[in-house]
């Protein structure tokens, strides 16, 4: 068993090449649009959904890990909320400016991603992932390494798109590049716009069917942020079975 503060070894990824934000410019666009976002949906609806997701289980010496940390908000958003925290992030730019930000002793940011998660078997007690799942193209790989390094009895809570809204988000992609499985390109987010962001198209139905398989049992979805009568995210809670 790792003690706190040991991690496996991380290496560069073969999956890096599908992460737009492994590239600084796109990270740095990114990070400027989350910091600026004071007040808006973060705070107003994702972050107290969280909160009161882990003060139900009131498990206070629980390790819980964020996949797809990004530069650490949730970090300190859920202080108090857990024992301890490991960010997992697969940008090296993102993954400086969150130990800039949010280092304590109770925080570890370690690079990894969705897919590679340098955590050992069945280690965690929480897990969140937000706004990274509708960016994966095997969510199936992702699903099964979530369950991989979450304990038995364990919880999950994923923010997604809402691909019933699919039609509204593509109203945000100017001019995107679209097949049968994506969409890509310049995105405009709250803040300011990003010059590249990758959606996949991911019904709800299939998402749960996906984690399900793997042993993680949904037990709530709940849709937010409605845009023209559209919801734009899905909470989705569960459970490691």
């Amino acid at each position: 068993m790792l003690v706190w503060g040991e991690f496996m070894e991380s290496s560069p990824s073969k999956y890096d090449k599908e992460n737009p934000f492994t590239e600084p410019a796109i990270a740095e666009q990114w990070a400027h649009s989350v910091e600026g976002e004071r007040g808006l949906w973060r705070d107003q609806t994702l972050y107290p959904a969280m909160r009161s997701w882990l003060d139900a289980f009131n498990k206070r010496d629980a390790v819980i890990v964020d996949i797809g940390s990004g530069q650490g908000r949730s970090s300190a958003e859920l202080d108090g909320y857990y024992g301890k925290y490991i960010g997992v992030e697969p940008s090296k730019f993102l993954l400086n400016r969150a130990k800039e930000l949010y280092s304590s002793e109770n925080r570890n940011f370690i690079v990894g991603n969705a897919y590679e998660i340098p955590l050992i078997d069945e280690s965690v007690h929480r897990a969140i992932s937000i706004n990274v799942w509708f960016h994966l193209a095997d969510p199936d790989k992702a699903s099964q390494e979530l369950s991989r390094v979450l304990k038995t009895g364990g919880a999950f809570f994923i923010n997604t798109a809402d691909n019933d809204s699919l039609e509204t988000w593509k109203s945000f992609y100017v001019n995107p590049e679209i097949d049968d499985k994506k969409m890509q390109g310049e995105v405009k987010i709250p803040i300011n716009n990003m010059a590249l962001n990758t959606f996949y198209f991911q019904p709800n139905e299939e998402v749960i069917r996906i984690l399900e398989r793997n042993g993680l049992k949904v037990t709530k979805v709940t849709k937010s942020l409605e845009v023209d009568g559209h919801t734009l995210f899905a909470m989705i809670e569960g459970i490691k079975i």
